[in-house]
């Protein structure tokens, strides 16, 4: 963690995540084809703008986003197109309303180690 955004920080945002990381992700799914991913240009005065107009306020992001200047933070760009070949689940339309109790681990597996 860089010291100059240990103020800020709290563990909701281990969701930021690099392009390097989102390319990685969207690209082991299968279901993308990734052709752009890297961090947009001065994205980190486009998050600061959007602060200063959504959350004023918010002295500690804005601070932590000022100071950092886009090395650590900013907006990820991601391009992605769907290949013909991708096969994709059936979306989820209901969910079961009583619960059944199955055991976490495959059978001939226990969670020791």
């Amino acid at each position: 963690m860089p010291e100059h955004l240990a103020a800020w920080w709290e563990p909701s945002l281990a969701c930021l995540h690099s392009a390097a990381w989102w390319r990685r992700h969207w690209e082991r799914s299968g279901v993308l084809a990734v052709e752009v991913a890297d961090t947009m240009p001065d994205g980190w005065r486009h998050w600061l703008e959007w602060q200063h107009v959504v959350a004023p306020d918010n002295t500690a992001e804005i601070d932590a986003v000022r100071t950092d200047a886009g090395r650590h933070l900013g907006y990820v760009r991601a391009v992605a197109r769907r290949p013909e070949a991708a096969v994709l689940d059936e979306p989820i339309t209901t969910i079961p309303v009583e619960y059944t109790m199955a055991p976490l681990t495959r059978p001939g597996h226990d969670d020791a180690g």
